[in-house]
C-alpha cells in the first residue's frame, strides 16, 4: 500500500485547485483525492483512508446509457438516505433515541471497509486486522451489484466507494483475485475468486474506465458540489447534517473525544480502538455551500471569448494574449497635468478616452499616435468617464458632485447635474438596461433611468432609486446581463443588488480594507475584487464563497476581467496579468513610475491601455 502513486498535488492551494477544478482544467478525480488530502485522508493510513461516492445505481444491465440522469445516484443524500423505507426505520430510531443522537450505526469509511475492497491486493493486511483469518466467504467482496444492494437496504451497511473504483491506471487490478488465495468456498459452492462485474462491464478495466467516465460527466459534475458538502463541508456537522440526515456516532467526530485528558489507560485504549476501527469522519474542509462546477465547457470559453471574422476565417481574438511573452509599448501620452483617475478604449479601438485630477478631459488616437482633444470639465477633479451609446456624448463625473454631458459634435458641456451630496467616486453604464449608476462618498448609489435622444437628465425624472451602503461607494460593476449590480465600499465589504426591483440579493465583508475596483466574470457567476488589503479575490456569488484569494506585495489599485484574462494593476506600477482559467500568472512588470489607477483593452484584444498617478498614459500590445 505504501507503493501506491503519491498525490502530486498538496502543496496547491486551496483556492487555486478550487477555481482550477471549476474552470475544467483539474478532473474531478484529482480534485476529490485532493479534498480528501485536505481532509487528512491518505492511502498511508487505512483509519482515514480517501473517500469516493457511489455514482451508478444499475449493475445488473447488460448495457448503460452515461447520458441518462436516471441512472445516477443522489449525490445530495448520505448513502443511508437514498433509500426512503430505510431511512424511515433509521429516524424512527434516531428520534426515540436519547444524547447524544445518531442516525447511522455504522460509518461510511473504516478500515475494514477499505480492506473489504483490497483484500485481493492486499490480504495480509486483512489477516493481520482479523487475527490471521480472511472474513466468511459470504461476507466478501463477491460481486458490486450485491454490495451495492447492500448498501441501499442493509440497516448497518452506509458504506461509500475508495479512490480505486475510479483509477484508471491501476486497472481495476483490485477486483482480480491474481494472486490466486484460497478464500474459501461460498454457501453455493462457488469458490470465491475474481469480483463478479455488472452485465455491462467487459473487463476490470472497462468497469473502472465507465465509472471513471461517470465520474467526469457533466451529470455528476453538475452535483458532485452536493456530496462535498456532505463529507467534507457545511453539511458534515450540526443543524445542516440534521437535516440532510447524515448524523453519524458522535465518535466518529474529530475532537469530540478528548483522549489526551483520559490518563487511565484502561478507559482511553477501548476508546482509541473504537475511533480507529468504527470509522472517521473527515477533518471539515469547507464551512460554507461549495461552489458548483462549470459544465459542458471551461469558464468563459465560448460564449464569452470572442471572434472576429477575417476573410471568412474565424479567428480567435485571444490567441496573441495566450502566447504572448513580454508587453511592447505602442506609444505613451502624457499631456495630463495630474494623476489618471479613469480611462476607456472607445469601441472602435481606436481612441483612448480619459479624465485626471487636472479637471481635463482627454481624447487620444492610437493609430495617428496623437491627442485630439483636451476639454476642460469644470474645477475639480474627474473620477469617471463613460461614452453614452447612440449618441456622440461622454459621461463625466467629478468630485464636485456632479455628472456632466460633454457634446463631441459641439465640444461643450452641454448639462450638469448635482447628482450626490458628495463626490461622485465612480460610475457605470448598463448597456442591456439602459441604466447610468452612479457612486458617492456619501455612501449611495444612484441609478438614473436612460437618456431621451438629446441626452438631457432630468433628475425628478431620470433618478429611479437610492441605495443605501454603510461606507463610502468606491467602485461598480454590471453583471453581462445587466440583471445584478455589484458595489464595493471603502470598508471592505461588497454589496449585490438585483436590478429588478432595486432590493439588495447578497452583502458579502470581502476584504478588510477599501475595494478599489470590482468586475464581473464575463459569465456573470463570479466577481473579481481587489483591495488596499493587498489582495486580489475571485467570489463565487451562488454561494458567497471566496473561491480564490491571492497576496500580493504590493497594494492593488485596479481590475479587469476580460475573456480569460484578468489584469491588475498596482500602487508601485506594476501591471499583472493572469490567466484565471488555469490560474496562473502570465505577466508582471513594473510599467508606470505611479499608482495605475485604470486600465482597459480593447474591443478588439489588441491592446491594453493603462493609467496612472505619474499622468501618463500608456498603450501596449503582446510581444511574441
Amino acid at each position: 500500500m505504501l507503493a501506491q502513486t503519491d498525490l502530486k498535488l498538496e502543496t496547491t492551494e486551496k483556492h487555486e485547485m478550487m477555481l482550477k477544478w471549476q474552470n475544467g482544467i483539474v478532473s474531478n478525480y484529482d480534485y476529490l483525492l485532493y479534498i480528501n488530502s485536505l481532509g487528512d485522508r491518505t492511502i498511508n493510513d487505512l483509519t482515514q483512508y480517501p473517500v469516493f461516492p457511489w455514482l451508478l445505481s444499475d449493475y445488473k444491465s447488460s448495457s448503460i446509457d452515461l447520458n441518462d440522469p436516471n441512472l445516477y445516484r443522489d449525490l445530495s443524500k448520505p448513502v443511508g438516505a437514498l433509500n426512503p423505507a430505510r431511512l424511515e426505520k433509521l429516524m424512527e430510531r434516531y428520534n426515540e433515541m436519547p444524547e447524544p443522537k445518531y442516525m447511522y450505526g455504522s460509518h461510511y469509511s473504516t478500515p475494514g471497509f477499505v480492506l473489504y475492497y483490497l483484500v485481493r491486493l492486499y490480504p495480509q493486511y486483512m489477516l493481520c486486522l482479523q487475527n490471521g483469518r480472511f472474513d466468511l466467504p459470504d461476507r466478501m467482496f463477491n460481486s458490486c451489484a450485491d454490495v451495492y444492494k447492500n448498501c441501499l437496504n442493509n440497516m448497518a451497511d452506509f458504506k461509500e466507494l475508495i479512490p480505486q473504483f475510479y483509477d484508471v491506471e491501476d486497472e481495476g487490478k483490485f477486483l482480480v483475485n491474481s494472486m490466486g488465495i484460497n478464500f474459501g468456498y461460498r454457501d453455493t459452492g462457488a469458490k470465491v475468486g475474481d469480483v463478479l462485474l455488472p452485465p455491462w462491464a467487459k473487463s476490470p478495466k472497462h468497469f473502472v474506465q465507465t465509472l471513471r467516465d461517470a465520474l467526469e460527466s457533466d451529470i455528476v459534475s453538475k452535483n458532485l458540489h452536493s456530496w462535498i458538502d456532505l463529507i467534507f463541508g457545511y453539511k458534515q456537522r450540526g443543524e445542516e447534517a440534521v437535516t440532510a440526515y447524515n448524523v453519524f456516532h458522535y465518535m466518529c467526530y474529530e475532537g469530540n473525544v478528548d483522549l489526551d485528558s483520559i490518563t487511565d489507560m484502561h478507559q482511553r485504549h477501548p476508546l482509541e480502538v473504537q475511533i480507529m476501527e468504527f470509522g472517521q469522519v473527515p477533518k471539515q474542509v469547507f464551512n460554507v455551500p461549495h461552489p458548483h462546477r462549470k459544465v459542458g465547457q471551461m469558464l468563459m470559453e465560448v460564449s464569452q471569448v470572442a471572434t472576429v471574422i477575417e476573410n471568412d476565417t474565424e479567428c480567435d481574438i485571444y490567441q496573441p494574449w495566450k502566447t504572448f511573452k513580454t508587453l511592447e509599448c505602442v506609444t505613451r501620452f502624457a499631456t495630463h497635468k495630474g494623476p489618471i483617475t479613469c480611462l476607456y478604449v472607445s469601441n472602435d479601438s481606436d481612441k483612448v478616452v480619459s479624465v485626471g485630477q487636472d479637471s481635463k478631459m482627454k481624447i487620444f488616437s492610437i493609430a495617428n499616435n496623437r491627442q485630439t482633444r483636451s476639454a476642460n470639465i469644470g474645477n475639480m477633479p474627474l473620477s469617471g468617464c463613460i461614452e453614452l451609446p447612440k449618441l456622440n456624448t461622454i459621461i463625466v463625473s467629478s468630485w464636485d458632485n456632479s455628472i456632466k454631458l460633454y457634446d463631441l459634435d459641439f465640444g461643450r458641456i452641454t448639462q450638469s447635474v448635482e447628482a450626490h451630496e458628495d463626490a461622485i467616486t465612480c460610475m457605470i453604464w448598463g448597456v442591456k438596461s439602459n441604466l447610468l449608476c452612479s457612486g458617492s462618498s456619501d455612501c449611495t448609489v444612484r441609478v438614473w433611468r436612460g437618456f431621451n435622444e438629446h441626452g438631457i437628465i432630468k433628475p425628478i425624472q431620470c433618478l429611479i432609486c437610492q441605495l443605501d451602503h454603510n461606507s463610502e461607494v468606491t467602485c461598480l460593476a454590471f453583471d453581462p446581463l445587466d440583471t445584478y449590480l455589484a458595489v464595493g465600499t471603502e470598508d471592505g465589504e461588497v454589496y449585490v443588488w438585483k436590478m429588478e426591483d432595486h432590493t439588495l440579493d447578497r452583502k458579502f465583508q470581502v476584504h478588510s480594507a477599501c475595494v478599489k475596483s470590482i468586475c464581473y466574470s464575463p459569465d456573470g457567476d463570479k466577481l473579481a475584487t481587489c483591495s488596499l488589503d493587498r489582495s486580489f479575490k475571485v467570489l463565487d456569488l451562488q454561494t458567497g464563497m471566496s473561491i480564490y484569494a491571492k497576496a500580493t506585495d504590493f497594494v492593488l489599485r485596479c481590475l479587469k476581467w476580460d475573456g480569460f484574462m484578468l489584469l491588475l494593476g498596482s500602487e508601485d506600477g506594476t501591471l499583472s496579468i493572469w490567466d484565471i482559467v488555469e490560474v496562473k500568472l502570465l505577466y508582471q512588470k513594473k510599467i508606470h513610475d505611479g499608482p495605475i489607477n485604470a486600465l482597459d483593452i480593447s474591443p478588439d484584444k489588441k491592446y491594453v491601455a493603462t493609467g496612472a498617478e505619474d499622468h501618463q498614459i500608456s498603450i501596449w500590445k503582446p510581444n511574441f
